[in-house]
């Protein structure tokens, strides 16, 4: 003898209900994450933004003071040569193509686009004549050089 069940289907749309609050939950979790990845991902901006800002303040400061330093030579001793090696604080903004430029009044940092632009004033107390520019991709040393009356920056090693 067999016994026949007969089954029905039965409409349950709480399962239904319930896989869709987990469908909501998810996609509300992925909103929160990336809320989350944003906001971090400029607090990282920002703060990339900041140690550059200060690292190129930093360089600006050392080579103005070795400027000067140069500058006082010069002031002892009209026909003395100096150099000094001033090491440069590392940027992550390659990208930016900075360069270094060095006239009678300042010296300054600025990229191609002129959107960064990093200004030192120098006191040019001496009778000497301040020049140079230099590309600062890939360089860590800048060398101010006093020779002749004329007080120049350069990547290179001075020969005296």
């Amino acid at each position: 003898m067999m016994i026949r069940r007969e089954t029905r289907l039965v409409g349950d749309e709480s399962a239904a209900a319930t896989e869709m609050g987990y469908v909501f939950t998810f996609l509300l979790g992925i909103l929160f994450l990336t809320s989350f990845s944003l906001w971090i991902w400029d607090i990282e901006v920002a703060t990339q933004e900041r140690w550059m800002d200060n690292a190129m303040e930093d360089n600006l400061l050392s080579l103005s003071a070795a400027v000067e330093r140069a500058d006082e030579a010069a002031r002892i001793d009209a026909g003395s040569s100096y150099s000094e090696p001033v090491q440069l604080h590392q940027a992550i903004a390659s990208s930016l193509q900075l360069q270094l430029i060095l006239d009678d009044e300042a010296v300054f940092i600025t990229d191609a686009g002129g959107t960064k632009q990093f200004r030192q004033p120098i006191s040019g107390a001496a009778a000497t004549t301040h020049s140079g520019t230099i590309d600062l991709a890939g360089v860590d040393v800048i060398w101010v050089v006093l020779q002749s009356g004329q007080v120049i920056v350069t990547d290179k090693h001075p020969d005296f």
